[in-house]
């Protein structure tokens, strides 16, 4: 059984768009005693640290590369939170292993989720739970997930079905509200699909379908793109007897276009090309322009006004009738802090288990997915307290 602490220590890693919104909310627990915000850049991060002003927060500086030190700054900490690029993901469990420290990540966007499942052996040696993809998507779909998947007898079918909608007065035509470096890839990977019991390869943006989520958010177009949850659902839920799984996320209608033009422009390419006898990455021009202009999240000036909803569809058996349910989380923008959906939409459902995972909430060893260790009513509990309700469409009598 793992220790029960009284006074909770956690290290973020990464100061990025989502990892504030996971700190804002450790800060504000009174369950939570210190939080160390790790980052390579040290000015951005220490102005962010003291524009907390709470007395619980301060910054390390760290290159998550290096293991060794890493694991210095993790040292006596109850959880690591990974806010960093989904790239050094494996590099932080390393550090974690060294320092003997829990961790949780965002995601690793399927391929990298797979490399992380393959430290579960060391992690159970250790006597450590590191839990892969804690966000919104995949992490809180994953626990919904499970939800529908303990009421059925059998299960055939979960469909993931993500959509947004920006209200953001005068926002821009393009704006990075997440990692744009994830962006890319999910839009530019081959997506997996899980079909017939069989993995499968299909091209990104794929398998287009028009879908109707709660207000404000309304109809959106969806496409298959790259995503975790293929990593790991057909696993999980294999003795239900699962035999398809698809991921889908989008916006409203024509939102795609932008994107296929960046695309098609070679603007998301990561291999370098030679312009006046200096090699440059597109990406990383185009990240940086996009920095330049402020187009990384929400320009200062602009408070965001946007809405994100996730929804699980699972079809299944129980007592030999064919059940549907159906799952939805709702999250909007956090105006005070200035964060879109997507970044207060991840950093909270991260937050949360990291507090349920230092507390001893979790048992479980090894590397494991949300789905494997996360307490479904008690993940949408706090949910609701922080304005991301779950609501489920299910027969009344899995409801009582």
């Amino acid at each position: 059984m793992k220790k029960v602490v009284d006074e909770l220590k956690v290290v973020v890693l990464g100061s990025g768009l989502t990892g504030r919104c996971a700190v804002r909310d450790l800060v504000r627990s009174s369950e939570v005693s210190e939080v160390v915000v790790a980052d390579l850049e040290k000015e951005r991060t220490e102005k962010f640290v003291s524009e907390l002003r709470s007395s619980k927060a301060h910054f390390e500086s760290v290159d998550v590369r290096d293991h060794e030190t890493t694991a210095l700054v993790l040292k006596g900490a109850d959880v690591a939170l990974n806010a960093v690029q989904y790239y050094f993901n494996l590099d932080v469990m390393r550090a974690a292993l060294i320092a003997k420290t829990n961790y949780l990540d965002l995601g690793g966007l399927y391929h990298t989720t797979r490399k992380q499942l393959e430290l579960d052996d060391e992690f159970k040696r250790a006597g450590l739970t590191a839990i892969v993809g804690m966000g919104s998507v995949p992490g809180v779909s994953n626990v919904m997930a499970r939800w529908a998947v303990d009421r059925l007898d059998s299960v055939d079918a979960i469909r993931i079905r993500d959509g947004w909608r920006d209200l953001t007065p005068d926002a821009p035509r393009f704006v990075a509200t997440w990692s744009f470096q994830t962006f890319a890839d999910e839009f530019m990977q081959n997506a997996i699909v899980f079909e017939n019991g069989q993995l499968r390869e299909v091209p990104a943006m794929s398998l287009p379908e028009t879908i109707v989520l709660p207000h404000p958010i309304g109809e959106v177009e969806v496409f298959t793109t790259l995503h975790s949850e293929l990593a790991t659902f057909p696993t999980s839920f294999k003795e239900k007897g699962i035999r398809n799984v698809n991921w889908k996320e989008g916006g409203p209608k024509g939102w795609h276009l932008d994107y296929e033009l960046l695309i098609g422009l070679g603007l998301m390419d990561k291999e370098p090309v030679t312009v006046g006898g200096t090699s440059v990455s597109p990406r990383d021009f185009f990240l940086q322009l996009l920095t330049r202009k402020k187009l990384v999240g929400h320009p200062e000036n602009v408070v965001p006004e946007d809405y994100e909803c996730s929804r699980v569809e699972v079809v299944g058996e129980r007592r030999g009738q064919s059940v549907e349910i159906r799952l939805e989380a709702l999250c909007q923008s956090k105006k005070e802090w200035k964060a879109s959906s997507a970044q207060y939409g991840v950093g909270i459902p991260a937050s949360i288990v990291a507090q349920m995972l230092g507390k001893g909430q979790i048992e479980r060893s090894g590397v494991l997915p949300p789905e494997n260790c996360v307490d479904p009513p008690a993940l949408f509990s706090e949910l609701a307290k922080r304005d991301m309700p779950v609501r489920i469409k299910a027969p009344d009598e899995f409801l009582n």
